[in-house]
This record gives C-alpha cells, structure tokens and sequence, in this order.
C-alpha cells in the first residue's frame, strides 16, 4: 500500500512511534520482548499495532522487523507467567484486514524500515 502523507496515516504515526517495545521500560514491555526474541532471534523493531485488555490478560499485535507479525497474550495478574504467542506471515495476515488496520500496517512497516537503515 501506498503511502500519502494523510491525517490518518500522520495519526497513526504518532501513536506507532510511542509503541516501539524496543525502546519501552516498563515490567510488561521487556516480558513481550523476551518472548519476541526466544520466537524471533534478534528483533530489531516491534510496533503495537493493536492491544485488546481482557480480564486476565492483554493481547497485542505486533509488527516484528518488516515481515512478521505477533500476538501475545500476558497475563495482567501474574507477570511470572509466560506469555502466549501465536505468529503470522505478513501477507497472509494483511489480507484480513480492513483498509483503515492496512493503512495502519503500512505506516509501522515505513517505520520500521527507516529504523532498520538507520541501524
């Protein structure tokens, strides 16, 4: 998908920038981290780019580098627990998606991208 520089696309930009994992401190960020990096290896960026709270646990959707995606599901009561994940090929889970969640995808894949040249 092409981007155009939208409100839409500026909006989700923002918020994406905020949700890089990588550069997050927090007990729940380096809990998913590590769970990306035992399934992953090296993981060089990870964008949220969905977080659905349940009662016991949150789920997030993840764009890890440029052609993977995760869910992880961490419990919110016990952070000892280790987290569920369940991963994806990007194209098939793009086909999915509604036009506003492939915007979406497509400005944290221009993200990552950039952080990838930039080292």
């Amino acid at each position: 998908m092409k981007l155009i520089g939208s409100k839409q696309e500026q909006d989700f930009r923002k918020e994406l920038e905020g949700s890089n994992i990588i550069s997050a401190q927090d007990g729940k960020a380096k809990a998913i981290l590590d769970v990306l990096r035992t399934t992953f290896g090296e993981v060089k960026t990870a964008y949220i780019l969905n977080w659905t709270p349940e009662q016991g646990e949150d789920i997030f959707t993840i764009l890890v580098d440029l052609d993977k995606i995760a869910k992880v599901e961490i419990s919110r009561v016990n952070l000892s627990e280790v987290p569920i994940i369940e991963t994806f090929n990007l194209k098939d889970f793009q086909k999915r998606l509604s036009k506003i969640f492939q915007i979406k995808l497509a400005v944290a894949i221009d993200l990552a991208k950039k952080e990838h040249q930039n080292g």
